[in-house]
């Protein structure tokens, strides 16, 4: 079994050619960010990309940091990437929304509002103080990842504002789904 961090370069490296065989160029940032990298396609759109490779589990993440979660959470144009490995499956979804689909919650439901509570205090305490808070969330998707790309056509209607497309890669990218909804993306 390969290392968490090998894994994760695997997934990344994977992430990087899917977008460049797009069109798009990739630029990766700083871990401090919130977020792994930066899509820039030629009619200037721009994605701020997370990518989670998953090798075993694909039923959960861990957003760990106060920008990471806040991006997550609250903002609106923000892209995860999930990753199967060994099947080299990328799963391409808007942040948010696949999260509120999975967690079945909505901008109004309680637990979001107190979330962006709890955010709003964190990052004031921590602003100018000696405090450090590096809080982590684990996310517990109901339905794994796995599943959803072998049962697309189920879950396709559900998922329509959230999964954009499945890729897969043995030899050459391969589309496997795309959202009508996306049909521009």
């Amino acid at each position: 079994m390969q290392h968490s961090n090998s894994i994760e370069k695997v997934g990344t490296g994977l992430v990087c050619s899917l977008e460049t065989f797009k069109g798009a160029k990739i630029e990766l940032v700083k871990r401090i960010s919130g977020f792994n990298g930066l899509s820039v396609y030629q009619d200037g759109k721009v994605r701020k990309i997370e990518i989670k490779t998953m090798q075993n589990s694909d039923n959960w993440i861990a957003i760990n940091g106060v920008r990471a979660i806040d991006k997550l959470f609250f903002e609106r144009d923000y892209w995860l990437y999930f990753v199967l490995y060994p099947e080299n499956i990328v799963i391409v979804t808007k942040a948010l929304a696949f999260i509120q689909t999975q967690l079945d919650i909505s901008n109004t439901k309680e637990e979001l509002i107190e979330l962006e509570q709890w955010m709003k205090l964190s990052k004031k305490l921590t602003k100018h103080k000696k405090l450090k808070f590096i809080p982590k969330i684990n996310v517990k998707f109901p339905i794994p990842l796995r599943k959803l790309h072998k049962e697309i056509e189920k879950y396709k209607d559900e998922y329509s504002d959230s999964i954009i497309e499945i890729w897969q890669n043995s030899d050459n990218w391969k589309l496997i789904f795309k959202s009508e909804k996306y049909s521009e993306f």
